[in-house]
């Protein structure tokens, strides 16, 4: 039997962060995963600051990001759920200390520079980031089934594109949907995408029975 692999998730502490947690623990070819979270959220031990399913469920106790930890754990694969920003900054330095990455994030998902400028990103290093981008695998196995394996940066698929794709590229393949014509995706996301920090638009008696249109004409998830 190979060895288990040995991960890391920094952003264990969010929605994305702690599912990934989740499925990571229970997984038999993983290692117990080291969980990290970026800002001092608590202080406690154990799962103090994920989800409650999580007590008494062989959960690791969480610590602070650190380069020093992710040594200290001999990390082979690194995920990150952290927002876009932090994990442009954080994959160039993963990459050259040797890590493979698999980013929940937007940061990597696009090769378009028009489309990249949604986000706003100010790299340090342009070139390396261009570089980088274009060796990103966008992280869906039923499109890069063959290629995600073998990719040093990982760039998964947003929800909605997700949910998109999936529907649309057997058809497309096969020739069913008239491009010509345009295809118009009508999605629907809870209330959890818009992630765990409180305001005043995801409150429960904003949303309960309730619609509402966001990000009509920059959405970022792709």
């Amino acid at each position: 039997m190979p060895a288990k692999l040995k991960t890391a998730v920094i952003g264990a502490t969010g929605y994305s962060g702690s599912e990934l947690a989740r499925l990571l623990l229970h997984h038999p070819r993983v290692d117990t995963p080291l969980l990290l979270r970026r800002q001092s959220e608590t202080n406690g031990e154990k799962s103090a600051g994920m989800p409650p399913s999580f007590a008494g469920n062989g959960c690791p106790p969480l610590q602070p990001f650190s380069w020093t930890a992710l040594q200290q754990h001999e990390t082979e694969l690194l995920f990150l759920a952290t927002p876009h920003e932090a994990s442009r900054s954080l994959v160039p330095e993963a990459l050259a200390g040797g890590l493979r990455v698999i980013d929940l994030s937007g940061a990597w998902r696009l090769k378009q520079a028009q489309h990249r400028a949604i986000y706003g990103f100010r790299d340090e290093d342009a070139v390396t980031a261009a570089e980088l981008t274009e060796k990103a695998v966008y992280g869906l196995p039923e499109l890069n089934g063959d290629r995600i394996p073998h990719a040093a940066l990982v760039a998964n698929p947003g929800c909605y594109a997700t949910s998109v794709i999936l529907a649309l590229a057997p058809l497309l393949a096969a020739g069913i949907v008239d491009r010509k014509k345009g295809i118009i995706s009508d999605s629907k996301s809870g209330v959890s995408g818009a992630g765990k920090e409180p305001n005043a638009r995801t409150h429960f008696v904003s949303v309960a029975d309730n619609l509402s249109a966001y990000s009509v004409f920059g959405h970022r998830h792709v």
